[in-house]
């Protein structure tokens, strides 16, 4: 089973403002109670406060949008009630899968609170750091691009990659490699995409950037798939650093919060007491269990070779 596939989002008019992934406020949760009643689904009340809290994640909107938009986002917040009370009476809640996805769900929430709660007030960035950064990635700024490339995602056993390699180094053309997967009887689909350098991920981009239009790459996709893309064209689009000095005090920003995230999540493992079961322990604290015991060992050994007095 799937969850959040993009075709039930559009199905269910969600989008990305219901996928549930807001942080937790208390004072916005205790408003949300005391609040006025907007909806009523089959005893389910919905809010003013809630609904309030589903608009403000469109983003910034004028008092015109914001009138256009509560409709439309009540509405959604409705449907999700309808689908929600539908999967509970077929009673999906009770099905394994579901519930482990509900309960990592509530844990995710959680974990994004504990970090925006705790990390949020971050110092902004100095001129200087920023224009460092600016300086430092000539790829996202001064010399930006526009990417247009087709994607072929296909379904793989790991074993194939070698001969994959080399049929698309043999090949004449993305078609003729396309007609060669056919007959191979190789699962997979395509897709174009027109992507700017920012969302494109940096292992990706540290490739494209040193590609020709019209070359091929092969990215390993999610698992028993690879991803084969083509540059088809690419245009400049620079981007100053006034026009990019809010992005990149953001960037910064979010970095220094992972920075202090890390620091303070390896403060919680070592106050933990996390026990892995046989096979499941990084291979790091695996091979220092195993020095350990080996030591225990020896030292055991050493005791019982020592003459008695």
């Amino acid at each position: 089973m799937k969850f959040c596939h993009p075709s039930f989002i559009a199905l269910t008019a969600l989008a990305v403002l219901l996928s549930g992934c807001e942080n937790p406020d208390p004072a916005k949760t205790t408003a949300a109670v005391k609040s006025e009643t907007v909806a009523t689904v089959a005893g389910d009340k919905i809010s003013e406060a809630e609904l309030d809290m589903a608009i403000s994640r469109l983003g910034e909107l004028d008092e015109t949008q914001t009138v256009e938009a509560k409709p439309r986002v009540l509405q959604a917040l409705i449907d999700q009630r309808l689908l929600a009370q539908a999967a509970k009476n077929a009673e999906l809640d009770k099905e394994p899968e579901v519930g482990f996805a509900m309960a990592q769900a509530n844990r995710q929430v959680l974990a994004e609170a504990y970090g925006e709660r705790n990390f949020k007030d971050v110092a902004k960035p100095s001129e200087s750091e920023i224009a460092e950064y600016y300086k430092q990635h000539p790829e996202l700024f001064s010399e930006r691009r526009i990417y247009r490339i087709q994607e072929l995602e296909l379904k793989l056993d790991p074993s194939r990659l070698p001969e994959v390699e080399a049929k698309l180094k043999d090949s004449h053309s993305m078609g003729d490699f396309v007609n060669w997967v056919k007959e191979q009887g190789i699962e997979g689909k395509t897709a174009l995409v027109v992507k700017p350098a920012e969302q494109i991920t940096a292992p990706l981009l540290s490739r494209l950037t040193q590609m020709k239009d019209g070359q091929v790459t092969i990215f390993p996709g999610r698992p028993g798939h690879i991803l084969v893309q083509q540059l088809l064209e690419s245009q400049s689009q620079p981007a100053s650093l006034e026009q990019a000095h809010s992005a990149i005090e953001q960037a910064l920003m979010a970095d220094k919060r992972k920075e202090l995230m890390a620091t303070d999540l390896a403060k919680l493992r070592e106050a933990a007491k996390v026990e892995y079961a046989a096979g499941y322990a990084p291979a790091a604290k695996a091979k220092a269990e195993d020095d350990k015991s080996a030591d225990d060992t020896v030292e055991r050994g050493k005791a019982e070779e020592k003459p008695a007095n």
